[in-house]
């Protein structure tokens, strides 16, 4: 209890013993008031102290669950890039090695130039993950200087950015996965 509410309560109480009729108060009366008051007083100081410690250990906690979540958010887009990365480079490998195969050995020049799109599309799809990659890395500088709101707000466009550049190398790894698929249907049912 404040110092204010209690002198109210106070006040209050005498003018409901005046009210009564009664014009004085015993000294032992007055004595157990006021300690009942000081009781109050205390109780009520514990009370804020123990919603204020309350008030801390919440907002702690919550600042640990949103940084835990940000990093979270952070390691599963760096897998996101880092699969991107891997599919679409190992597509490329691997349609390099066939078509150096197959032409060393000859007489499929047609469908050696029918897979030149996908094998493009891979090597797109390779550079956008890289793109994503670097583009991840502006975000993550603009985020380290977040004392201006200028910087946050160009983290968050990098970090769309970033996110963009993933999706759009898994869209050229399907891209050439459809492609390739056709230049071999092609191919093989035109024999």
């Amino acid at each position: 209890m404040e110092t204010k509410e209690a002198i109210d309560k106070l006040k209050s109480d005498l003018a409901e013993i005046k009210a009564q009729g009664q014009d004085t108060i015993p000294i032992d009366g007055l004595e157990n008031y006021l300690s009942g008051l000081e009781k109050d007083a205390s109780a009520s100081f514990e009370n804020r102290k123990l919603d204020y410690q309350r008030m801390l250990a919440g907002y702690d906690a919550q600042v640990k669950f949103d940084i835990e979540l940000f990093k979270s958010v952070i390691e599963a887009g760096k897998e996101a890039l880092n699969a991107t990365l891997i599919i679409n480079g190992g597509a490329v490998i691997a349609f390099l090695g066939f078509l150096g195969s197959m032409l060393s050995k000859g007489g499929a020049e047609a469908l050696g130039l029918k897979l030149t799109v996908p094998l493009c599309s891979f090597g797109f799809g390779v550079l956008f993950a890289a793109l994503g990659f670097g583009i991840r890395y502006l975000a993550q500088f603009c985020f380290a200087r977040r004392q201006l709101k200028s910087w946050i707000k160009a983290g968050h466009g990098f970090n769309i950015a970033s996110i963009l550049m993933a999706v759009t190398s898994y869209v050229m790894f399907g891209y050439g996965v459809y492609n390739a698929y056709t230049a071999f249907v092609s191919h093989f049912t035109h024999r």
